[in-house]
């Protein structure tokens, strides 16, 4: 392993345990690990404010690429200091394409996730009293209709996430990608569909955040569990997969951690902290 100088980790599956929490020993090592200069940045699929307390409010977290690369914010200061958005009119077009379909969607910018009322009290019925409650009651803001505020001229938005179960809509949703051009999807299972500016990746995040920072891409190591992390674990200079991973991530990885829920992600930063002791 090079001399490591930031770490990236993605955090459902992978920093955080299963019930969306940080361990007391995953603290402590994100605390040494800053004390040695390291720099730790979150790289997720949850918009900004989806991110945990628990994470958000660290004293060791400087930055954190949400939206799975389409946003980078320098937390410290409250601002943006990278985007890869959809252009607007494109975001519009894309409201009004789904609009034609059967599907439930929500458009995702300034951090939140912008939601109708009948999209939101639906995941209150399905995940109130979940682990995942919080993360939906704190990464959502309800708006009375998306084309009031995706006007085609101003907003963009990080990307589009669909519920749709129906095999035939899923298709009608990706050939809509293809017809605007210039994006890109991701199954999420067999229900969500995730529809992005093409490029947006963690890989290609990771990248700016290291061109930020001055930092060498070869001195990083990546810590992930799901397909989403696969150009993330690519890019960095040591790929950590944790032991509930997918198994194309496990086949991308230099290292195999334990799992989410046994401290692996800090095991293998005690590791690093020792290494360069």
């Amino acid at each position: 392993m090079n001399e490591i100088k930031l770490i990236g980790t993605d955090l459902d599956g992978t920093l955080l345990c299963d019930d969306k929490t940080l361990s007391a020993a995953t603290i402590n090592a994100l605390q040494k690990a800053y004390c040695k200069g390291i720099h730790i940045v979150p790289i997720t699929g949850r918009p900004l404010q989806g991110v945990p307390k628990c994470v958000r409010e660290l004293e060791e977290i400087e930055y954190i690429i949400a939206s799975n690369g389409a946003s980078i914010y320098d937390v410290k200061n409250g601002k943006e200091i990278y985007s890869f958005a959809i252009d607007s009119k494109k975001s519009r077009t894309l409201i009004d394409e789904m609009r034609k379909l059967d599907c439930m969607f929500e458009p995702f910018a300034d951090g939140v996730g912008y939601t109708e009322q009948y999209v939101f009290d639906y995941y209150m019925d399905v995940f109130k009293g979940t682990p995942l409650e919080d993360y939906f009651t704190s990464s959502r803001r309800i708006c009375s209709s998306y084309e009031e505020l995706f006007d085609g001229k101003s907003r963009r938005a990080d990307e589009l996430f669909i519920n749709c179960a129906a095999p035939e809509i899923r298709c009608k949703v990706i050939d809509v990608t293809h017809k605007i051009g210039g994006l890109q999807y991701c199954n999420l299972g067999d229900r969500f569909i995730e529809i992005t500016r093409l490029g947006t990746d963690k890989g290609n995040a990771l990248r700016a955040i290291c061109n930020h920072l001055g930092v060498d891409i070869k001195n990083t190591v990546a810590f992930g569990d799901g397909e989403n992390d696969l150009q993330f674990l690519q890019a960095a200079g040591t790929a950590v997969a944790m032991e509930n991973a997918f198994p194309i991530i496990k086949q991308n990885a230099d290292i195999i951690a334990k799992s989410n829920n046994n401290d692996g992600v800090a095991n293998i930063i005690f590791q690093i902290i020792k290494q360069g002791a």
